[in-house]
């Protein structure tokens, strides 16, 4: 990510061996460092250089705390005081752009560079023992692994099976590929993989976990050297973090690896894993402030299990939104077997539940299985 000054807006928060395994993880790979710039007022009584330096001082400890509210969604800064305390170790640069008094005080506007990574991290690993839930995490992630691999088309288990284990003790609950295809043919999965922000968005609205990972990871074969049969395997990774809630694109992770080897099928399935196991750490970071983002509680969604009919579902739709404080509803998805709604709900999830409870859609009795909070599972009896 290159420079950028953004004006910050705003996303809350439960674990505990969990956050050490992440400051470890964390090490494994480095990158250069991406920075994000802050513009901030500050004040100190009094004139002078020292009234100065303590203005400048104010300021950068108001950019920590405008950034920390910013992406936790949270006034209480208790929980960062370790970082607040050694906020030196998030600032690359801090540029004085001027200074004013006003009657007997100094007031300074700066600009101040955020190195982004290493505040990442230590909000991630601070905030992973504090979020509410475990997260759930949607990965569909296709390798082409080998010369043929483009003719042959990608596999789906490589990287998927690097991270499961890599997280295992951070309490995730991971899907991936086998959740789909029952749902999905495997060319339209590929299309979602290859396609642009909008589509990969809606596709992660469509679905029911807190984080969607889509993307793809290439390998390259060349010979070390003209005469040898020895081979230079290349891996690039390339990773899209989404929120699942509301289908907003959250990060971009990216990696390289290289192995040696004779066969290239066998090299390039380890240079896959290890280019995947250099982002094990900005994975568990990106799924962890993706779960900081604000829950809408407009939103409704609903799955609804075996509709059979693009008809069952219409109707469905029709009788929810004569439901009292229903705005709109949104077909997310649909199949024989599983169809899911996104409904725009000001009113009590009660209410909703007790309208459509026992109706008649397309000649099937309603049930509602499962309301937890703004989530409702229907079936049909």
């Amino acid at each position: 990510m290159a420079n950028r000054r953004t004006h910050i807006t705003s996303p809350t928060l439960r674990h505990t061996a969990a956050a050490t395994l992440l400051l470890a993880a964390l090490t494994l790979h480095s990158v250069a460092e991406p920075i994000f710039t802050v513009r901030m007022k500050g004040r100190a009584d009094g004139v002078g250089l020292t009234a100065q330096r303590l203005a400048v001082e104010n300021a950068r400890r108001q950019v920590m705390v405008d950034v920390l509210q910013s992406m936790t969604n949270s006034e209480d800064m208790a929980p960062f005081r370790g970082m607040l305390r050694q906020a030196s170790r998030y600032f690359q640069r801090c540029h004085l752009l001027r200074t004013d008094i006003i009657g007997q005080t100094t007031v300074v506007e700066i600009d101040a560079s955020i190195l982004e990574r290493p505040l990442r991290h230590d909000l991630a690993a601070i905030m992973l023992p504090r979020l509410p839930r475990p997260p759930s995490v949607l990965m569909l992630i296709a390798e082409y692994i080998g010369p043929e691999a483009y003719t042959g088309g990608p596999t789906f288990d490589v990287a998927e099976s690097v991270f499961r284990e890599r997280v295992a003790d951070f309490g995730f609950t991971l899907t991936g590929m086998h959740s789909l295809i029952n749902h999905f043919d495997i060319a339209d999965l590929v299309a979602v993989i290859n396609g642009d922000v909008s589509e990969v968005a809606a596709f992660a609205r469509a679905n029911h976990e807190d984080v969607i990972i889509v993307g793809s990871i290439t390998t390259e074969h060349d010979p070390l050297a003209p005469d040898s049969n020895m081979l230079r395997n290349r891996a690039a990774a390339v990773l899209r973090v989404f929120s699942g809630h509301d289908g907003k694109m959250m990060d971009l992770l990216t990696s390289q690896a290289i192995v040696q080897s004779v066969e290239p099928v066998e090299g390039g399935e380890q240079a896959v894993r290890d280019a995947c196991a250099k982002l094990v750490g900005d994975y568990i970071v990106a799924v962890v402030l993706t779960m900081l983002s604000l829950e809408d509680e407009s939103r409704v969604l609903i799955e609804v299990e075996n509709p059979r009919a693009e008809e069952t579902v219409a109707q469905m739709i029709q009788v929810i939104q004569r439901v009292p404080g229903v705005h709109s509803v949104e077909r997310l998805f649909f199949s024989e077997t599983l169809a899911r709604l996104a409904v725009d709900y000001d009113g009590p999830m009660a209410d909703f539940s007790d309208y459509i409870a026992d109706r008649m859609i397309n000649n099937r009795k309603v049930d509602v299985t499962r309301c937890v909070k703004r989530e409702m599972t229907i079936s049909f009896q």
